[in-house]
């Protein structure tokens, strides 16, 4: 055998070598990734629905319990989330929107009547570190607990820039400095969630 051939055959069934041990050790580990990326979702959803006072110190133990205990899950077109709090229920779901660099998909939840934010996370998306992607500090999340939702469809609840947004019956958070598009894109995600899903999933859970 020639040298060249040599080193193609060699190199071809080192490859494969290379490319089967790839394939099994991400066969061996999808089961794993799927258990963590759902166990994620549920410490997303007991956050939304503010059911532990600290999520980060939350075990993945209590996660699970407080997931199988209080949330219950409703299956369809639109998945809804539904937790039971003092008589009146709190609705979540998924929502998408384009971001700056790809898709934002955040996880709200709503009071019953519809007329309140009581909780949001933002489950994926690609924003900028340090500046878009500062959506995932609870500073910004938190403004959104208990705001009031305006009846505006074309700013459900405006994220601002440069005005005083402490009260929660003015509709509006502030925005987050340096990232104008994300903050736009965020407004945008709430009117597409206010606006068209809220109905459809209320009427699902009545």
């Amino acid at each position: 055998m020639s040298g060249r051939l040599y080193s193609v055959v060699f190199t071809f069934v080192l490859t494969t070598v290379f490319v089967l041990c790839l394939a099994g050790i991400n066969a061996l580990a999808s089961g794993t990734i799927e258990k963590n990326e759902q166990l994620e979702f549920q410490r997303s959803l007991v956050y939304v629905f503010n059911l532990a006072e600290d999520i980060d110190s939350v075990s993945d133990e209590e996660i699970l319990r407080l997931y199988g205990n209080r949330i219950e899950e409703i299956t369809g077109d639109q998945t809804v989330y539904i937790v039971n709090k003092d008589g009146s229920k709190e609705l979540a779901f998924t929502v998408q929107s384009p971001g700056l660099w790809g898709t934002i998909t955040a996880l709200i939840a709503f009071n019953e009547e519809g007329t309140r934010i009581t909780g949001i996370d933002f489950v994926s998306h690609s924003e900028t570190p340090g500046l878009g992607g500062r959506i995932d500090e609870s500073q910004f999340k938190e403004q959104f607990r208990g705001e009031k939702i305006s009846s505006d469809p074309s700013a459900r609840v405006a994220v601002v820039t440069g005005q005083v947004t402490v009260s929660k019956e003015d509709a509006r958070v502030d925005a987050i400095t340096g990232a104008t598009r994300t903050s736009e894109s965020i407004q945008i995600l709430l009117n597409k969630a206010i606006n068209s899903v809220l109905p459809v999933v209320r009427e699902v859970v009545k």
